[in-house]
């Protein structure tokens, strides 16, 4: 099986996509994508392929010396498999190269698998955002970054 991981371009959209709307109940739509796509050294969007297909997909924002992780996700017959566990650690790895010291995010406070992986990487709970989803809170999750090792 071949594994790489990637910066984001456009022909990974129709699968990136895909995954998307499998993934999450109000998933990005093609055009938010697209403008967040643009480079300005500030976005950092990353897919793993797997066999030439787009395996699952990692996102976020550089600002100063944080990062914010936006989305992660994974086909669903690759979940449980450590896919995120790769993405997760290859873009803290990028963005810690960038100098960021501190990553934070949004995760939904029923999504237990998600919450037990950030916590490996060291996040951990912060606050809420109550009504965060559409009706759901979030979980506000910090982490310092440190170099991470390959799995």
């Amino acid at each position: 099986m071949s594994e790489r991981t990637v910066k984001m371009r456009p022909e990974h959209l129709p699968e990136i996509l895909n995954i998307e709307r499998s993934s999450f109940p109000d998933p990005w739509s093609e055009n938010m994508f697209r403008e967040e796509m643009k480079e300005d050294g500030r976005r950092i969007f990353l897919v793993l392929e797997s066999d030439g297909k787009v395996a699952g997909y990692a996102l976020g924002w550089v600002v100063l010396d944080e990062f914010h992780l936006g989305n992660i996700a994974v086909v669903a017959e690759k979940r449980r498999s450590g896919y995120g566990r790769r993405l997760l650690q290859e873009i803290l790895q990028q963005v810690y190269q960038l100098g960021c010291r501190m990553a934070s995010l949004e995760v939904r406070s029923s999504n237990e698998s998600a919450i037990e992986l950030y916590k490996t990487f060291g996040f951990r709970p912060i606050a809420i955002r109550k009504k965060y989803y559409q009706n759901e809170d979030a979980l506000v999750m910090m982490s310092d970054i440190v170099p991470v090792n390959s799995c």
